[in-house]
């Protein structure tokens, strides 16, 4: 099937030679259910001239506005734990030419969209496949103390997937050569958690195999202790689509800022003048939370990472069981290579999306 990351633009061409112009129609449906019984969209145009007959459509805008990312996955032991159906959608497209003055079907084809994209370089329509994840190794924090069954923030995250029929996915402990493994008889986008809750403390390789038992992705996930500070748990969506967790493990700082209006006051009495009434005063006084926030040494390849967390649109900072929806204000990091900083650390700046007074109305 095809797929569509639609934070870049997916380029649809309707080209006839005898055509006068063209038509698309869009059959929207999240979460892979019944497609509608009339389109979604339509989108018609007329061919730019009689030597030029092929139109072009951007169908990404139309198909993102179903991808809303409202909740991070935070699955801990479920195996068929099917994602958040704002997290894909699915479309039908069908493409008509105009002969004659009458629309006369051209093609015919189905996709199904995640909230990823392509950089410059990748060019056009991108596909980065059904696994919203690279493959890699990933750490996560791990302490005695932690308790993973209980607090959201202490798990490891997810790793989001379309599995079809019969695919399965295996996690072995490479501390004592154990083996877990989970099928999937029914096809579908599945949130999968990255340790088993035994597992936690261990290093972990998770595969992933179709149903003629083909290895399609793998990563590992290596546990990481922190002593001294507590980590902070970040869930954003990265350039696949999906929520990736990244922890923060040293020194963070809260900074508050406040802003306010200041008006004059008219006195109620000049005489006499009342001292403690003041000449000035200040309303729609209201507060944002900042954090600086530090991931420790990493390797050079983190910058990959950065530059993901970066360009989200969509990020969540879990405070225990709490999902913090904040803003990234970092707008700029130094791309460290490990032959000029054997000891690469980032620092990121973030902020609360809300105020610190409630002033929804």
């Amino acid at each position: 099937m095809i797929r569509i990351f639609t934070r870049s633009p997916y380029i649809v061409s309707v080209n006839n030679v005898s055509q006068t112009g063209s038509k698309i129609e869009l059959f929207i449906y999240p979460g892979g259910g019944t497609p509608p019984a009339s389109p979604t969209y339509t989108l018609s145009k007329l061919i730019p001239g009689t030597s030029v007959t092929e139109n072009l459509y951007n169908i990404s805008p139309y198909l993102r506005e179903y991808l809303t990312h409202k909740l991070n996955g935070m699955n801990y032991n479920t195996i068929n734990d099917l994602t958040e159906l704002d997290e894909y959608t699915y479309v039908d497209v069908n493409t008509y030419n105009l002969i004659g003055g009458v629309y006369v079907l051209d093609s015919s084809f189905t996709a199904r969209c995640y909230d990823g994209y392509g950089y410059y370089e990748d060019m056009t329509n991108v596909d980065r496949g059904d696994v919203l994840l690279g493959e890699d190794d990933y750490y996560y924090w791990h302490d005695s103390t932690n308790t993973p069954a209980i607090i959201a923030a202490h798990r490891a995250g997810i790793v989001t997937a379309y599995l079809g029929k019969d695919y399965f996915v295996t996690y072995t402990n490479q501390n004592t050569g154990a083996i877990v493994t989970n099928n999937y008889p029914t096809a579908g986008v599945y949130d999968l958690y990255r340790v088993p809750s035994t597992y936690y403390g261990a290093r972990v390789l998770m595969q992933i195999y179709n149903s003629t038992s083909v290895l399609l992705w793998h990563s590992r996930f290596l546990p990481k202790e922190e002593c001294r500070y507590t980590p902070m748990a970040i869930d954003f969506v990265n350039k696949f689509g999906g929520w990736q967790r990244e922890f923060f493990y040293k020194a963070s700082f809260e900074q508050l800022n406040v802003t306010n209006t200041t008006y004059n006051l008219m006195m109620p009495d000049i005489l006499p003048m009342t001292l403690s009434i003041g000449q000035r005063a200040v309303f729609n006084a209201n507060g944002i939370r900042r954090y600086t926030m530090n991931t420790g040494w990493v390797d050079e390849a983190y910058a990959e990472t950065m530059q993901e967390l970066l360009l989200s649109e969509r990020v969540i900072w879990v405070d225990g069981n709490l999902r913090i929806p904040v803003k990234v204000v970092t707008n700029s990091i130094n791309k460290q290579k490990n032959i000029n900083n054997k000891t690469i650390n980032y620092s990121i700046e973030i902020e609360l999306a809300f105020d610190v007074i409630n002033s929804v109305i």
